[in-house]
């Protein structure tokens, strides 16, 4: 179906409500439908809570938002954060012998900044832990704040190496949320939820790496934001990513998690821990694989349902449409016809 899986992946609309949250709130509905619109992106998602926004529409939105608001961080924090904030950081870290040193450098810049929040790192165990430390006690995580900003650090750190770093572990000061299946791909490592602070730790030797990278670069890097620090290019040792890959060129088949463990040469048990490790399990990633395409396609294509629903190795459109009803919570044909509204 020539759709790379990367390209094709989706996420919640969590993010869709995160990132319209404050335009809401401060500028009226008259304005985040002004927004919505400037990205492309049909109103009827926000009455459906299993929407999925494509990566494009992900992008487009982010930076309408950061437009409207003059806000790279969408006004999730205690006070904006200016266009052209971003750039100003990333140039500040070129120079830097090692990620460590750039990691030290992007903590002293947010705390030039935030009022809410400080950032601290520390180094233990072979780990480098950075953490987001409330300056009053008890102040209320913003979910897609504390993810946007481990997502900043991490994206920034790999673009900076030319690889994506794993991470060794990824905590969050609130509940586990209902997008949890989203962070297999946006945060590789093992994440938790309800911790005290929001953190995200590093190998201590990705950390000590010394990096190259010159000001041309930057700006195609800076071009494309927040594509390439929020979508890196995906751990390859995440099992799920790995099942992604595997069953991309087979999605219309009908491939099992047995035949999944004889291609990794694993056995199926093997195989179901470490699933569980990500928090998932093989039906689960085959199922979005096959709701980020059909969102995809639905979205950019005019193919039929019928064929899709062949193309994704269903048995007929019916099964099919009672599939993305589960996913989506809307039916294809509606799903389709909200985002030719968006156009």
């Amino acid at each position: 179906m020539n759709i790379p899986w990367q390209t094709a992946l989706t996420v919640s609309a969590h993010f869709l409500h995160g990132m319209l949250e404050f335009v809401r709130t401060h500028r009226g509905e008259q304005v985040a439908a002004q927004v919505l619109a400037g990205a492309a992106i049909p109103p009827s998602l926000l009455d459906q809570p299993d929407a999925r926004l494509t990566r494009q529409q992900y992008v487009a939105l982010y930076r309408t938002v950061a437009a409207t608001l003059d806000d790279e961080m969408l006004g999730l924090w205690s006070r904006p954060i200016r266009t052209g904030t971003l750039k100003y950081l990333m140039l500040s870290l070129l120079d830097a012998p090692t990620v460590l040193v750039a990691l030290n450098r992007f903590v002293r810049f947010w705390n030039l900044l935030l009022d809410d929040y400080r950032l601290q790192i520390s180094t233990k165990n072979a780990l480098v832990r950075l953490a987001l430390v409330a300056r009053i006690p008890g102040t209320q995580a913003r979910p897609l704040g504390h993810e946007m900003m481990i997502k900043l650090a991490h994206g920034i750190a790999s673009w900076l190496l030319g690889r994506e770093i794993a991470l060794h572990r990824v905590d969050f000061a609130f509940a586990r949320p209902r997008h949890v299946d989203d962070y297999a791909f946006l945060f590789p490592g093992d994440v938790r939820f309800d911790a005290a602070m929001t953190s995200v730790c590093f190998s201590y030797a990705d950390c000590a790496e010394p990096f190259k990278r010159e000001k041309h670069e930057l700006w195609a890097f800076l071009k494309r934001a927040p594509e390439d620090w929020t979508f890196t290019a995906f751990h390859r040792a995440s099992i799920a990513a790995r099942t992604r890959g595997y069953l991309e060129q087979r999605i219309g088949e009908p491939v099992t998690i047995q035949d999944l463990a004889r291609a990794l040469h694993v056995s199926v048990r093997t195989l179901n821990r470490r699933f569980a490790g990500e928090g998932t399990h093989f039906q689960a990633v085959k199922d979005g694989l096959r709701r980020d395409i059909a969102v995809h396609r639905l979205a950019n294509s005019n193919t039929a349902v019928a064929v899709l629903a062949f193309d994704l190795g269903f048995a007929d459109a019916t099964g099919f449409c009672r599939a993305f009803r589960q996913w989506t919570g809307s039916t294809p044909s509606d799903y389709r016809k909200g985002n030719r509204q968006g156009e």
